[in-house]
C-alpha cells in the first residue's frame, strides 16, 4: 500500500485494457471511515479520457474526510454508432450533431484503502491536502491547481451522489479547458476561495462562470460545492460540482460510449465542441501518465 504522503511523487499507470467494468465499494464501521477506493485513473490502449478519483462514504452519507489514490481506467475511441439519448436542454445552445463515438477498452484499477477523520471547518473537507498534494503532482499539465482540486472534488462528490455514473475529473476539466481555460480567459484568474477575478460572461446567450452556464440552467442545476451556503457559478466548486450532475442526470454511465457522448452533447450539442472536449480529457488522461 502506498502512503498518502507519497501521491504527489508517484508516477500515474498505465495498465492492460482488460475488458472488465470499473469497480468501487465505499462502507462506514461506526466513527471510522474505510474505503476501498478506485483512483485516479490513467489511459490504457488508443486513447484514455476517464481517470477517475474514488470515494470514502460514511454511513451512507458524504464524509468528510478525503484520499485519493492513482489508478487506470478505460480509454475512448471514436467510431462506433451509439444509442441515442432523449434530447435535453443544452447549457450551450447549437444546432449540430455530436460525432460518433467507440466503446472503450477497460482496464484494471488500482486499489487502495485509507482512512480519514472529519474536519472542524465545514467549509474546507478534510483531507484537502491529499487533493492539493494530487493537484500539485499534475502541474505538468498547465492546469490551475485550484481548478484540479475542483475537478477531484466534483469527482469525489459525484462517485457518492452518483456512483453508476463513473464521471472522471478528465471529463469535468476538457470542459473547463473548453469553456473558459479552466478560468483563466481573458486573463481571468481563479482565487483562493474558488471565485474568478473577474465574473466570465459569455457574448451570445449571457453564459456564467468558469463552466459557462446559462442563467436557466444554473437555476435547475445550481451546486454548493464547497459547502460555504452559497450558489455561485463564478465560484470553480459550485460550478464545477453543478457540471457534474448536469452530466450524470438520467442515469448515464459515462464508461460507455453512448453515455459520454449524450452528456457532452448535452453539454453543448456541436460536433467541433465535443471532439475538442474528447482531445483535451484525452491529452490530460496521457499527460497524466508521464
Amino acid at each position: 500500500m502506498q502512503h498518502l504522503r507519497r501521491i504527489a511523487l508517484l508516477p500515474w499507470r498505465a495498465l492492460k485494457a482488460a475488458g472488465r467494468g470499473a469497480r468501487a465499494a465505499a462502507r462506514a464501521t461506526g466513527r471510522g471511515v474505510r474505503a476501498a477506493a478506485r483512483g485516479l485513473r490513467a489511459p490504457a490502449g488508443r486513447l484514455g479520457v476517464q481517470a477517475t478519483l474514488t470515494v470514502l462514504a460514511v454511513a451512507g452519507a458524504l464524509a468528510a474526510g478525503w484520499f485519493v489514490v492513482p489508478g487506470a481506467g478505460p480509454a475512448w475511441s471514436f467510431g462506433t454508432e451509439p444509442s441515442p439519448e432523449p434530447e435535453e436542454a443544452p447549457l450551450v445552445l447549437a444546432p449540430e450533431d455530436a460525432p460518433d463515438a467507440g466503446r472503450p477498452a477497460e482496464t484494471d484499477p488500482i486499489e487502495e484503502v485509507g482512512t480519514a477523520s472529519p474536519g472542524d471547518d465545514a467549509t474546507t473537507p478534510a483531507g484537502a491536502t491529499d487533493l492539493d498534494s494530487w493537484a500539485q503532482g499534475l502541474a505538468p499539465l498547465g492546469i490551475p491547481e485550484r481548478a484540479l482540486v475542483a475537478y477531484g472534488r466534483a469527482e469525489l462528490v459525484s462517485a457518492v451522489e452518483n456512483p453508476g455514473c463513473h464521471l472522471s475529473w478528465t471529463t469535468l476539466a476538457g470542459i473547463g479547458a473548453t469553456e473558459t481555460t479552466h478560468g483563466t480567459t481573458n486573463g481571468n484568474r481563479i482565487q483562493a476561495d474558488g471565485t474568478t477575478v473577474t465574473p466570465i460572461r459569455g457574448s451570445g446567450y449571457d453564459e456564467m462562470g468558469p463552466m459557462q452556464f446559462l442563467p436557466s440552467t444554473w437555476e435547475a442545476w445550481k451546486a454548493d460545492g464547497d459547502k460555504d451556503g452559497l450558489f455561485n457559478p463564478d465560484d470553480i466548486d459550485d460550478a464545477v460540482t453543478a457540471a457534474a450532475n448536469y452530466l450524470c442526470h438520467g442515469g448515464r454511465d459515462l464508461t460507455t460510449p453512448a453515455g459520454w457522448q449524450a452528456a457532452v452533447h448535452s453539454y453543448n450539442p456541436r460536433d467541433d465542441y465535443v471532439q475538442k472536449v474528447f482531445d483535451r480529457a484525452d491529452q490530460y488522461g496521457r499527460a497524466s501518465t508521464a
